[in-house]
């Protein structure tokens, strides 16, 4: 969840503006490029790698972005769906979900014998919104930032917290519903709450996954300690709300996750552990965009604020 030079180690969650130094996942093959004998190793990437990390051709760079899937002289596409990894991933989920509601479907009888007290609404609510979530972590990446588009972007790879954190909070509720039945039946469980519950959280998302998309390539999940040509800073959009708009929507997804599920405890550990992570995460990433950005960034923060409760600015 040292030196100057070395990027920190949080593979989890990104802000906003970060650098982008991540090579591009989709090289374009050269035309019977599959008839061609292997080239020779270069003695040197550099100069390929640099130039497929910016968003903007810079001089002399023979790599274009390809925005699409890489073409082949074995096939022409129809051009009637999209050729772009967004395209794929969401046609992908769309036949998954229909396969998946289908066989549930097919064995609903089956599901209805096993199922317990324990299968509600809210879980099946907290399932879908957990998938959603690392559904549209790749969605986004590879519509609006491909650079930096791997099967990392799901974010399933996330560390090691992330994931025990989510299995003590379904832990939480599972033993709930064996020893404490009776609490999901209190007024802190209705359905009017549920649905203000489930509201926050998908207001959460669209903020997380919009400031995504508005600072397409200048955002990363991985703070960076090297600026690069295509790196911005974003000021405009939610980014004139938050300056880290997208951990203040993963914030509050994840806590109104835990009260969705009517945990206690673990709500209260998200509190805690999102605010005391992202205020250091925060503070060690400014120090990099203070240092990329100079008065710009030191201005803007002081004009702009998280939006996070318990974070102190440094500034």
């Amino acid at each position: 969840m040292n030196g100057p030079v070395v990027a920190t180690p949080i593979p989890s969650l990104s802000s906003s503006p970060t650098p982008s130094p991540e090579v591009s996942r989709l090289p374009t093959p050269a035309p019977n490029e599959h008839l061609a004998a292997p080239s020779p190793p270069a003695a040197s990437t550099s100069p390929a790698i640099s130039d497929m990390t910016s968003s903007t051709p810079r001089a002399g760079s023979p790599v274009p972005i390809q925005l699409s899937m890489p073409k082949t002289d074995q096939y022409d596409a129809r051009g009637t769906l999209p050729n772009t990894l967004l395209a794929v991933a969401v046609i992908a989920t769309v036949l998954g979900a229909i396969v998946g509601s289908s066989l549930a479907l097919a064995s609903r009888r089956v599901l209805d014998l096993l199922a317990g007290s324990w299968a509600r609404p809210q879980l099946g609510i907290y399932l879908a919104a957990v998938s959603t979530f690392h559904l549209l972590e790749f969605y986004t990446t590879a519509g609006w930032n491909p650079l930096k588009v791997s099967v990392d972007a799901f974010l399933l790879n996330n560390t090691t917290q992330y994931h025990v954190a989510h299995a003590v909070g379904l832990a939480e509720y599972f033993i709930s519903s064996y020893f404490f039945p009776s609490k999901f039946d209190s007024k802190r469980n209705s359905t009017p709450l549920l649905a203000i519950i489930v509201i926050v959280m998908i207001c959460a998302q669209i903020i997380r996954s919009l400031a995504m998309i508005q600072a397409a390539q200048s955002f990363s999940h991985i703070v960076k300690s090297k600026k690069h040509d295509d790196h911005t800073l974003i000021t405009h959009g939610l980014y004139s709300w938050s300056r880290h708009p997208s951990y203040t929507g993963f914030f509050y997804w994840a806590v109104f996750s835990q009260l969705l599920l009517g945990n206690v405890v673990t709500t209260i550990g998200f509190v805690v552990v999102l605010s005391r992570f992202f205020s250091r995460r925060i503070v060690d990433e400014e120090k990099w965009l203070v240092k990329f950005f100079g008065d710009e960034y030191t201005q803007y923060r002081r004009r702009v604020g998280t939006k996070l409760p318990f974070f102190f600015s440094s500034s």
